[in-house]
């Protein structure tokens, strides 16, 4: 089924994905853990902060869509609270949604960025099998995922989702880029001249190589493979972090249910 997504819909349905896999016992959400799920620095990219008005017009938007629904009242709850639909609509088994979640929320990812990181929220047993799902998203019609042409200086291709109306974030970088002067990211700067080899520097500023820089150049891809493992690292570590957490807070109720009251 095609569905295109505003970019505050994808963060909101990704967010819902995420819980739902990730944190149960906190799903379905309300709109107020909705808005700080979707705001949270960890997990996300771009970061962003969101206003109750902006998750409340997404989840709306979303119901129209058929992708997201109120779940149904619970005994002492005062507030709504809200499920997705994604795998009634598009028919995803766990695995799927999880990959599919990572993307919505950190944007292009490699193979190997996506199993350390989806894997806090379903069993990826390696690589190849992170390769197999992207594949069959890449065959639906119309696809859900797309592999995007090898970046320079990086050593495996990343993917991106095809959920949104535009490449809203691509659309963003580019014009920041026109506005401080400086290329889009993808793009090679040209230096005027012939015999002077261009590349940019991780923070995306145009360098000038000399001629003989190629041993500077062949140190790219180890750097970048270096990234990735540091990348991988990061998200076992934030997945620690987050069974900690809960682990925590189930210490925690458990503690003050066998409190006795103080006479």
């Amino acid at each position: 089924m095609s569905k295109t997504l505003h970019v505050d819909e994808i963060r909101i349905l990704g967010v819902l994905i995420e819980k739902s896999l990730a944190t149960p016992d906190s799903y379905p959400m309300t709109i107020n853990a909705v808005r700080l799920a979707a705001s949270q620095k960890q997990n996300r990219d771009p970061v962003a902060e969101y206003s109750d008005g902006q998750v409340s017009k997404a989840l709306w938007s979303l119901q129209q869509k058929q992708l997201v629904k109120q779940a149904p009242p619970t005994a002492g709850s005062r507030s709504n609270k809200f499920m997705h639909a994604a795998d009634e609509v598009f028919h995803w088994d766990k695995r799927e949604r999880a990959i599919m979640a990572e993307l919505m929320l950190r944007g292009r990812q490699t193979a190997g960025e996506l199993r350390g990181r989806a894997s806090r929220m379903a069993p990826l047993p390696d690589v190849a099998a992170v390769m197999h799902i992207l594949g069959e998203f890449a065959r639906t019609d119309p696809p859900f995922v797309e592999e995007l042409p090898r970046e320079p200086g990086r050593s495996t291709n990343r993917f991106r989702h095809l959920l949104a109306e535009t490449n809203d974030t691509d659309a963003n970088m580019s014009a920041a880029a026109s506005a401080l002067g400086t290329n889009s990211p993808g793009e090679t700067p040209s230096t005027g001249d012939p015999g002077t080899e261009a590349f940019s520097s991780p923070s995306g500023t145009a360098v000038a190589a000399h001629p003989n820089a190629a041993a500077a150049n062949a140190a790219v891809p180890v750097i970048e493979d270096l990234t990735d493992r540091l990348e991988a690292l990061e998200a076992r570590v934030e997945t620690l972090e987050e069974t900690v957490a809960k682990l925590q807070c189930s210490l925690g109720d458990t503690i003050d249910e066998e409190r006795e009251p103080m006479i």
